[in-house]
């Protein structure tokens, strides 16, 4: 349904210069050096200036694995195991996958969905907390996922409908940038990194064992300030890749994520047998070639960009960058120029520091 339907001229024109107004704010966020509390809460401003809402919850995700690399929220779900469980192995409406190659990439659900009698996340998780209606937007771009935002409204009387999921996806693009660019944004490391952790889950998702350093690391991945995040919801990111193992296989398990300190945490799961537990979850301190990827995708970089930048982790100088990959020394520094450019950094030395 267009956003304007209904609408007199004048409160058209009204509801377009919100919307503008709305994606020109977001944009902004890209790459802003600010603070996780600080992120979450400019976000939810101006959001909620668009379109009402009573509880949220924004998600970052690995564009390669979909893992969940950031969490944002406000009176958002408390029944994090459910919700995991529901989007990785239920049939249920408006999946993420499902809505990241749809027409449209906002999806509304309430009790006068079509499907809503089916709908486990509805019936059994939503309704019972208090939530009517929910709407989502998976954040795409060029055929990756980068996350995902859902609203929830508590009234029955007023649920999301298809004039809010084309205000939703008018949004998309703008919210897309401010979410790809938040992990590698510029942002000083405060303290130093827990060392490895280790995280044992059970096929039902009952931790049994979590080390103290593995703790430290999901501590680390709250937001804080007014944001409502929880320590049960950032066990997300441990549910979701016990889920990859179980489903795909370790090498779809592992993923990179920024910490609210500005370390820069490596999530890997792996499958094991000890006691009832079926999937171990590794944490520990992510070395630069495990970020070569993370960088790759979030800054958009060639192919080449990329293995120059493989070579630079490597220890190599101009020289032999350019006899390794059969260039010459001037190609090289012209990508190393577009690199440091893309990376928004001022030589060798910053990107270095960015990567840990």
């Amino acid at each position: 349904m267009p956003i304007s339907r209904g609408l007199s001229r004048w409160d058209t024109g009204r509801v377009l210069a919100d919307l503008a107004a709305t994606r020109s704010n977001l944009a902004r966020l890209a790459g802003l050096p600010m603070e996780a509390a600080e992120f979450s809460h400019e976000v939810h401003a101006v959001l909620a200036r668009s379109l009402p809402f009573d509880g949220w919850c924004l998600v970052g995700m690995d564009p390669v694995t979909g893992l969940r690399t950031a969490q944002f929220s406000g009176r958002g779900t408390e029944r994090t195991a459910e919700m995991a469980r529901n989007e990785s192995l239920m049939h249920d409406v408006n999946r993420y996958r499902d809505l990241a190659v749809a027409a449209l990439p906002a999806g509304w659900l309430s009790t006068a969905h079509p499907e809503a009698g089916r709908s486990f996340r509805l019936n059994e998780i939503l309704l019972p907390q208090g939530f009517h209606s929910e709407i989502r937007l998976v954040l795409r771009d060029q055929g990756r996922l980068w996350g995902a935002l859902v609203l929830f409204r508590e009234s029955a009387h007023r649920p999301f409908d298809d004039r809010d999921v084309s205000t939703l996806s008018a949004l998309a693009d703008a919210l897309t940038s401010a979410m790809r660019a938040y992990p590698v944004r510029a942002l000083a490391r405060q303290g130093p990194a827990p060392g490895p952790g280790l995280v044992a889950l059970t096929p039902d998702n009952q931790l049994v064992e979590a080390t103290p350093d593995a703790r430290l690391w999901l501590d680390d991945l709250l937001p804080g300030g007014e944001d409502e995040t929880h320590p049960e919801d950032v066990t997300r990111v441990l549910f979701d890749a016990a889920h990859a193992v179980r489903i795909a296989g370790a090498e779809q398990a592992a993923t990179c994520i920024r910490t609210v300190s500005g370390h820069w945490l490596r999530v890997e799961g792996t499958p094991v047998s000890i006691g009832a537990a079926d999937v171990a979850v590794l944490v520990h301190r992510a070395t630069a070639r495990d970020l070569l990827e993370t960088y790759t995708l979030h800054h958009g970089l060639t192919d080449r960009e990329s293995e120059v930048l493989a070579s630079l982790v490597d220890g190599l100088a101009g020289k032999q960058i350019a006899r390794k990959l059969a260039i010459s020394l001037l190609t090289v520094n012209d990508h190393l120029r577009s690199l440091y450019r893309k990376c928004q950094v001022s030589g060798r030395d910053e990107l270095f520091g960015r990567l840990g």
